[in-house]
């Protein structure tokens, strides 16, 4: 290479880092802390962090270089941004969608792996940090001239499921076109009152994770309210966690996923459920797996994952249907 040619080439990467540090704001992030509550459950004290683009767990992914792309932001379940999430990613990816995965423990600054997260800490806890680190997410995609930020969706499963269910409670339908919720349970931060935009809830007719009984599926699950955790001081839409928490009738039960969705169906929000036979749990996870999981120290409970390929086709048809895809 001539010398000109390299010197060129030198500022052409400069050049390109540089626009890359310009698009890459770094939020105040400050760290939360893990509190034991009951022998081996433990809850995140603090304000969590917000959305920082310049962390390592973000992965923003466009098609198309040349044109701005519509989006999905994916809001990840309680074991964190792991193979479910990077395996609908990329099939969205593959129907000309950009997508924004990110991991908001380690947004938060921890580092414990998937097991502790996915069995040893609260719903509240996890869906709080998860919301905050979305929330963001969906305000620093709105500024990014790769993104078509007239139709961006969101797509979250089981705790992440509750957090997009939330957005949809506080964002601008000019931007956003549909909400995709796999797995919505009712405790956590609760549901909202009203909704600005379409949600579609995805249930597996094996989906029984958290069922205390093979049976007892997840759109009928009911829990107490104090799993609810003290949400006053937390900044999300009005909505369930205001009238049943740690704070409101604790002793009393939430509604289940199922009865929500009646009540906004009948209150005119634009709702409804998919239904997919041969899945469970997480259905991008991998094939079927019948299983147990223990939260805490000894709270035993179903957990069935996964789901045939057949049923991970028929969403990707549903949502391109949805979105208006050929």
């Amino acid at each position: 290479m001539k010398p000109t040619q390299w010197l060129l080439a030198l500022l052409v990467i400069g050049a390109t880092q540089a626009a890359h540090a310009a698009d890459c704001v770094k939020y105040p992030s400050p760290i939360t802390a893990l509190t034991e509550v009951k022998p081996g459950l433990f809850a995140v004290m603090g304000k969590p962090a917000d959305f920082d683009a310049c962390n390592a767990s973000v992965e923003f992914k466009t098609p198309n270089a040349d044109k701005p792309s519509p989006l999905v932001i994916i809001s990840h379940g309680g074991s964190g941004a792991g193979p479910a999430e990077k395996n609908i990613a990329t099939e969205f990816r593959k129907l000309g969608f950009a997508t924004l995965l990110f991991d908001a423990y380690k947004m938060n600054g921890h580092t414990q792996d998937w097991k502790f997260w996915a069995t040893q800490v609260t719903n509240e806890s996890r869906q709080r940090l998860n919301y905050q680190a979305t929330l963001g997410a969906y305000q620093w995609a709105l500024a990014q001239d790769k993104v078509d930020n007239r139709n961006i969706y969101l797509h979250g499963v089981s705790n992440g499921a509750n957090v997009v269910v939330n957005m949809a409670g506080e964002v601008d339908p000019a931007h956003v076109k549909g909400v995709f919720a796999e797995g919505t349970m009712m405790s956590g931060i609760g549901v909202p009152d009203k909704l600005n935009v379409p949600v579609r809830l995805i249930f597996g007719k094996l989906d029984n994770y958290g069922g205390r009984q093979p049976d007892e599926w997840r759109w009928l699950l009911k829990e107490e309210c104090a799993l609810n955790g003290k949400t006053d001081n937390f900044s999300q839409p009005q909505g369930s966690a205001q009238r049943c928490s740690l704070d409101h009738n604790p002793q009393a039960l939430t509604q289940s996923p199922q009865e929500w969705f009646q009540e906004r169906k009948q209150a005119g929000d634009d709702i409804d459920i998919w239904w997919y036979e041969d899945a469970a749990h997480g259905m991008f996870s991998g094939p079927l797996l019948r299983q147990t999981r223990t939260w805490g120290a000894n709270n035993m409970r179903y957990a069935w994952i996964g789901a045939s390929a057949a049923a991970r086709e028929k969403f990707l048809i549903d949502f391109r249907q949805f979105t208006g895809l050929k």
